[in-house]
């Protein structure tokens, strides 16, 4: 059976191990078939499905989610309750996308989320959008995130950065930028 993100992410949370996960080392990394990025620092990291995640200290804390090649009437991300998640469009608009993460999110466990400062930005050589967002995760811990993303070949692409508020998501924020900046169409 194929366990999800978040299962995941409980699982280590609980038991304190790191099961899965590999190391990505400081150097240009291929995220899927469509680009590549280069992290300044080591990350670790563990797929599921379409989605990639990398953490330094802990999913619970910070992590980066690559959401790659979501077609045209798949869910976004991994879930007990595939079928109830929302589902994408190619012709969603970059408001609509906004929603459709936010939807899907929620589906993951993220409570109270609210998304702001919807803009356009290049994802690699692709117009793209970005947003940020406030959440609460279920255990209560205010969060705080950024997304960004871009429809390439009629398929949606995200790079979803989220973390503590208090310490955690400012701590890589820069780290996550720079990796955001550094996409390379291959």
């Amino acid at each position: 059976m194929k366990a999800t993100a978040g299962a995941l992410a409980l699982a280590m949370m609980l038991t304190g191990c790191a099961v899965g996960f590999t190391l990505v080392e400081p150097r240009r990394t291929a995220i899927g078939d469509l680009y590549t990025v280069e992290p300044q620092i080591p990350w670790s990291s563990i797929k599921a499905g379409k989605m990639e995640l990398w953490t330094v200290d802990g999913p619970a804390l910070e992590a980066i989610r690559f959401i790659n090649g979501i077609g045209d009437g798949e869910a976004g991300f991994e879930g007990r309750e595939k079928e109830k998640q929302p589902k994408f469009r190619k012709s969603m608009t970059a408001s609509e996308i906004m929603e459709f993460v936010v939807d899907s999110l929620t589906m993951l466990g993220f409570e109270k989320i609210e998304a702001k400062g919807l803009r356009p930005e290049t994802f690699g050589t692709a117009q793209g959008f970005r947003f940020e967002m406030n959440f609460v995760t279920r255990q209560g811990l205010e969060g705080q995130g950024s997304v960004v993303g871009g429809v390439v070949k009629e398929k949606l692409y995200l790079i979803i950065y989220s973390g503590a508020r208090a310490h955690y998501y400012p701590k890589h924020k820069d780290h996550v930028e720079r990796i955001i900046q550094s996409i390379r169409m291959q």
